[in-house]
């Protein structure tokens, strides 16, 4: 198994939260606990997670193959999501559940960008 699958999406999931911390940490409500546990917030962990499992299988497979449009659909599910469906519900019950538009192309751009990076290792 290549497990370049399953840590480069992890690095990315993991550093996306990280800068979700520093973000937090300069608008003053920074808190450790944060790293895994939160919704919302700049930029989108599920977007950075998504668009990097995307960007890795159109690299290492190809963006013709099957597999890159299953999972790009996927991704696409999953930033809707994050705009919408989780924004709506966290209105509903006082949360911040949901992103913004730029929370979410922030977090699928920092997605793409790492997984190239790390692929050129």
């Amino acid at each position: 198994m290549n497990y370049a699958y399953l840590i480069i999406p992890l690095i990315v999931a993991i550093s996306s939260q990280a800068i979700k911390l520093a973000t937090d940490g300069v608008k003053g409500n920074f808190d450790i606990k944060n790293l895994f546990i939160t919704y919302g917030g700049m930029p989108s962990t599920h977007s950075a997670l998504t668009a990097s499992i995307t960007t890795l299988l159109g690299l290492k497979i190809g963006f013709a193959s099957p597999i890159f449009a299953v999972s790009l659909v996927f991704t696409l599910i999953v930033m809707r999501d994050a705009v919408t469906f989780r924004k709506i519900l966290g209105e509903q019950i006082n949360r911040q559940l949901g992103h913004t538009g730029p929370q979410v192309l922030a977090g699928a751009a920092w997605g793409i960008i790492i997984t190239y990076l790390l692929t050129l290792i």
